[in-house]
């Protein structure tokens, strides 16, 4: 009919202007990126100590590519940690007589294409969260006191709690969202225009290759394409060993259930049903028999790169020393804003394998519990598991940068009913989070360009990073659960109102039954009506 023709008409329109928005703001942050260039502000970020690191600094791949183009083996010193595929495929832009603009070109190719896989991911969620449908939607809506009884509650006036209000909270009608939505497109531009990810793109850092190949890993899970996530993980662990395995089991799960529901048209999972816990499956054997096929193919693409890598240094298997085993044994102790550093630093030699094993170790108790108590409860689930698996690799990889913060910050405004949920915990914690980055380049310079400090100046800053970036993950992934836990109690809530209902009333009403419906939703209105 015609009012659905306008509808859609004006759907279009807001889709039209919504991806003008994003094309325009990457215009913006190119043009940002160039005039920064053009100003010589490469030569200024280059060697700051928190926007690069041992396995992304442009200047040793450049004493990398050169030993490489002299005939001697990149790895023959302690220097190069970069995998041999990746000196070979950047080689063609570091010959004499090319010029330094196509490096970085690149680079700035390669954060738009992560703002843009971002802004798809925010996409596929969005579109998971409408299959959740009301019972996510009612979990999500934050019920506000009316004005007279919090000006009981402080005392404003001496009337009866009977007589001066309403003892029903107000709430939104069934079936509201947040008041509030994050665009697309906002997620996409908050990572490009980020002032992190402007400098860190300024000092060449291949940084950007490892936030596209983690995004690359979601918009491919998140279309069922568990081939291409699993291709993208290979490719991730292969440039960035061992932390990003914390990714397999949330993709593989993520792959699974987005095939399933986009194969049967879009599978609704609004169901308001209460279902008790021992009724739930806990372990799903399609899903594990998918899981070992997934691993596997990540374990055969990874070791077709390392036979490739083998081919090109000619047998010699020095480049895995150098770019995988001296990362996780952590022998370059250069400063960066992660916890490593300094730890291994002041660490007495005795129990450096001890805390090796430790820090390396922990990561695998993140996915099974995180798994069982957010990620199977799908289609939601799947999505903030592997958004909260972005920020655990921020920090707790062997050499993280600022930009990784900048990522796990964009990652965290995906789901906005989560982040309503925690809104005054998590701006006071990213702001802690945010005063330590801003401090780490001072601190730097009181110990190392002033010598009017020492070690502690920085390290202090590091923990306030990192004591933030973990409580900030902690907060979010407690209101992800409360969240999940206020739906399931929703659920109970109806099923015991209705149940009542139907024993009490007579069976010929349909009336009263919908009022307590709307009652067990969270409509006062329906309560109201019924007084």
């Amino acid at each position: 009919d015609f009012g659905s023709l306008r509808l859609r008409a004006l759907g279009a329109r807001v889709r039209a202007r919504v991806r003008a928005t994003m094309w325009l703001g990457c215009a913006l942050g190119i043009v940002l990126r160039l005039c920064l260039y053009a100003a010589g502000a490469s030569s200024y970020f280059e060697e700051h100590l928190e926007l690069v690191s041992p396995i992304t600094s442009h200047l040793r791949l450049k004493e990398c590519l050169f030993l490489l183009q002299a005939g001697a083996s990149p790895y023959s010193g302690d220097s190069c940690h970069y995998p041999p595929l990746v000196l070979r495929l950047l080689s063609p832009l570091h010959e004499p007589g090319v010029s330094p603009f196509l490096h970085f070109a690149l680079l700035v190719a390669v954060d738009v294409g992560v703002a843009l896989l971002l802004r798809t991911v925010a996409v596929q969620y969005a579109a998971s969260r409408a299959r959740a449908g009301e019972a996510w939607a009612e979990a999500s809506v934050r019920l506000e006191k009316p004005p007279e009884l919090m000006q009981l509650a402080a005392g404003k006036t001496k009337a009866s709690a009977s007589a001066a209000v309403d003892p029903l909270p107000a709430a939104a009608p069934p079936g509201a969202g947040p008041k509030f939505e994050v665009s697309p497109a906002f997620v996409g531009l908050f990572y490009l225009l980020n002032p992190v990810a402007v400098a860190s793109c300024l000092t060449h850092s291949m940084q950007g290759v490892h936030h596209l190949l983690m995004c690359a890993a979601l918009v491919s899970a998140g279309a069922g394409r568990g081939g291409g996530a699993a291709l993208a993980l290979a490719l991730l662990l292969y440039v960035c060993p061992l932390t990003p395995i914390v990714l397999v089991l949330p993709c593989a799960y993520l792959a699974w259930c987005q095939r399933q529901d986009l194969r049967s048209d879009g599978a609704d999972h609004s169901s308001l049903s209460y279902r008790r816990s021992k009724e739930d499956t806990l372990i799903q054997f399609g899903f594990l028999a998918y899981f070992v096929c997934f691993a596997l193919a990540v374990l055969l693409l990874l070791a077709c790169l390392a036979g490739a890598s083998l081919a090109l240094e000619r047998g010699s298997w020095h480049f895995l020393s150098a770019c995988y085993v001296s990362v996780l044994m952590v022998n370059d102790l250069t400063p960066n804003v992660g916890m490593f550093w300094y730890i291994f630093i002041e660490m007495f030699d005795r129990f450096r394998s001890l805390f090796l094993f430790v820090f390396h170790a922990h990561l695998a108790f993140f996915p099974l519990p995180l798994h069982l108590r957010l990620g199977r409860h799908r289609p939601v689930g799947p999505w903030l598991h592997c958004l909260l698996a972005l920020g655990i690799i921020a920090m707790f990889r062997p050499y993280p940068t600022a930009a990784d913060h900048g990522l796990m910050l964009a990652a965290l405004l995906i789901p906005t009913e989560v982040l309503r949920e925690s809104e005054k915990t998590f701006a006071f914690l990213t702001s802690g989070l945010l005063f330590g980055l801003s401090m780490f380049p001072t601190m730097t310079a009181v110990w190392l360009t002033r010598n009017a400090g020492n070690a502690n100046f920085l390290y202090n800053m590091t923990l306030v990073i990192n004591i933030f970036g973990c409580l900030l993950l902690s907060e979010w992934a407690r209101s992800a659960i409360k969240l999940r836990r206020r739906m399931r109690l929703s659920a109970y809530c109806r099923q015991v109102v209705l149940s009542v209902v139907d024993d009490v009333l007579p069976g010929g009403s349909s009336q009263p039954r919908d009022i307590a419906d709307g009652a067990a939703s969270g409509d006062g209105e329906g309560l109201r009506r019924r007084k």
